[in-house]
């Protein structure tokens, strides 16, 4: 590793705090928005809302809150790449990288795929695939509905883009490889990000022509999340590119630095566009149509840059947002944030009381809609899955993830001394044997 690499790592945070706030927003965001569907206050279709303003207000963060989570996801993985193009720092290792996302990823939806599987689905169990479909994430393909799984379809999308995130970054190394000023390199790595966002945005438009009729199999694939995934690979760029040029840094860096709640601001704007659903109904939840989706498409990528880049720059200062974002249960929730949004639609399906362990076939949203009220289900959904994301968290996951990082720290250690140079001693004594 070179001093610029060693120094630019040097100077990137371990944590930070306000990330793990704007998870736990977002996944309460998505939890309310289905928890308000199944309690009838949003609307669908030929149902009107139970409740107009509270609707409009929880439909707006449709399909928004999802946003970050993948933005995260793009920006703090690939960081470590781009810093190996930009700075010519040591190439992150490929097999400790994938390592450690199956380990973040993998063992806490193998738990709810196994409760929803026996639980709530077990008579539908027809054989090993109905199983093991699930545990290897191929059920959306095929699109099989097992209940309490269903905002997990996001799940197989985001481990496909961690196995192809070391594909893009040899990419993104070989096209930057030919110029040697880092900002001619940062403008040529844009480009793959650059494609996969306007692949993304024809993926979307084509999957909710009304030909393809409503929630086609297709919809559930993960090329419509791919614009997300690739703004946080290119946000990466922007803050390496920072820390290599700290007296030159990008506009946008200096920007969301110097202005924090200047970008918060235009995300309470866009939000308050998307409550109004342009081109949809307000306060429904309704399959999107074209324009619709269209649109939402990209005003999920403009909510999701100006929530997470001033969050991930840390002379970003704002009392108002840490206060939000970086309060203790903020902190927490952000923690278990992944456990919570797993969880959030079992709960509501054990709270029904509905699925094989009632003696029963799990029932539908829809036809469970309005039969319990919408505080009574959020208190609910809240606490059964801060409970469940917490004892997966510390009894599953985080002994998991620990395990696995030592044995990456290990394996990166054994390689460091192995490619070390000999000692004076130590090459004399091979030279003479």
């Amino acid at each position: 590793m070179n001093a610029n690499g060693a120094a630019a790592q040097a100077q990137q945070p371990k944590r930070v705090g306000r990330l793990d706030g704007v998870r736990a927003l977002c996944a309460l965001g998505v939890a309310a928005v289905h928890t308000s569907f199944a309690a009838g206050v949003m609307g669908a279709y030929t149902a009107e809302p139970g409740n107009e303003v509270l609707a409009t207000l929880l439909a707006g963060l449709r399909p928004l809150a999802l946003g970050p989570f993948f933005v995260l996801s793009g920006m703090l993985l690939y960081r470590p790449f781009a810093r190996w193009t930009l700075t010519g720092s040591e190439r992150p290792r490929i097999g400790t990288f994938l390592a450690k996302r199956l380990a973040r990823l993998w063992p806490a939806y193998i738990l709810l795929a196994l409760v929803c599987v026996f639980l709530l689905n077990y008579d539908a169990v027809d054989g090993p695939w109905y199983v093991l479909r699930p545990i290897l994430m191929l059920q959306v393909y095929d699109y099989t509905w097992i209940a309490g799984m269903d905002p997990a379809w996001t799940v197989p999308a985001e481990m496909q883009y961690y196995l192809a995130l070391p594909v893009l970054a040899v990419l993104m190394h070989w096209l930057a490889g030919r110029v040697s000023d880092p900002v001619k390199k940062a403008r040529r790595m844009m480009i793959p990000p650059a494609v996969i966002t306007v692949a993304s945005a024809v993926w979307t438009y084509w999957i909710h022509r009304p030909q393809m009729g409503v929630y086609p199999q297709e919809y559930w694939w993960p090329f419509a999340v791919g614009g997300a995934f690739a703004l946080g690979m290119a946000m990466a760029v922007v803050h390496v590119l920072a820390e290599i040029k700290p007296h030159d840094k990008p506009a946008l860096y200096r920007i969301a630095a110097r202005r924090p709640l200047l970008l918060a601001g235009a995300a309470l704007v866009i939000y308050a566009v998307n409550c109004t659903q342009p081109f949809g109904r307000p306060g429904y939840g309704d399959y999107e149509g074209v324009g619709l989706a269209v649109t939402q498409y990209f005003l999920l990528l403009a909510f999701s840059y100006v929530v997470v880049m001033p969050l991930s720059i840390p002379e970003a200062k704002s009392r108002v947002i840490d206060a939000i974002v970086a309060n203790p249960v903020s902190r927490y929730l952000g923690r278990i944030s992944y456990g919570i949004y797993l969880w959030h639609f079992a709960i509501m399906y054990f709270w029904f009381e509905t699925g094989s362990v009632f003696g029963t076939q799990p029932a539908l949203m829809q036809q469970l809609r309005g039969t319990i009220s919408f505080p009574e289900l959020m208190s609910a959904v809240l606490i059964g899955s801060i409970a469940a994301a917490t004892v997966s968290h510390y009894l599953l996951e985080r002994p998991i993830v620990a395990a696995v990082g030592r044995w990456a720290r290990r394996k990166e250690a054994a390689s460091a001394a192995a490619s070390a140079p000999a000692s004076p001693s130590r090459q004399d004594h091979v030279l003479t044997r």
